[in-house]
């Protein structure tokens, strides 16, 4: 299992948006669906979004988080393109290979080891919106996977309980409620 965080270019609030928001969202959907990955847990915050996933075996040697952070790009681009070009130019790049940059080119990943770990992590993710000021309840907060482990409530069909990972037996680790 990994920890993905992609943050937005130049800390700017390209996720305030839930239309972007839910772009992110199709596009975890669409790879959990096509059996890319297995999603463990996310949280999309406005300025960067973090995931607990794991690719499936027939994509270990595939850069899916490439290929998500370019989609998304992608997806976003068109919206503002027929909706608000003036916030599209805040994302224009002086590289040569590209026109604009919506993701920070160094995103952070790092292995989670064990069901103590990956529970830890769960609990930060489901916290940040409710520390953010974005939610009272990590619950009520629908861009994070908090209330699939607190109410079993994953109405996209893309989550994976953690515990799976690691084969462990669910009741042995229990996620705390918030």
């Amino acid at each position: 299992m990994e920890l993905f965080t992609a943050s937005c270019s130049n800390n700017r609030l390209l996720l305030r948006k839930d239309e972007h928001k839910e772009i992110v969202m199709n596009s975890l959907a669409f790879m959990v669906m096509e059996k890319r990955i297995w999603l463990y847990g996310y949280v999309i915050m406005e300025d960067e979004f973090h995931l607990l996933w794991k690719k499936q075996p027939e994509w270990e040697g595939k850069n899916i988080r490439q290929m998500l952070l370019k989609f998304t790009a992608q997806r976003i681009k068109r919206k503002l393109w027929a909706e608000d070009r003036k916030e599209l130019q805040l994302y224009r790049s002086d590289l040569h290979d590209r026109q604009f940059q919506f993701w920070e080119k160094a995103s952070f990943s790092t292995s989670i080891p064990d069901p103590g770990a990956a529970e830890e992590k769960l609990g930060q993710l489901h916290e940040a919106p409710v520390s953010a000021g974005l939610c009272s309840c990590a619950t009520d907060y629908a861009f994070s996977s908090a209330s699939f482990y607190l109410r079993g409530h994953d109405p996209e069909c893309m989550m994976t309980d953690y515990r799976d990972c690691f084969d462990e037996q669910p009741e042995k680790y229990l996620v705390k409620r918030i």
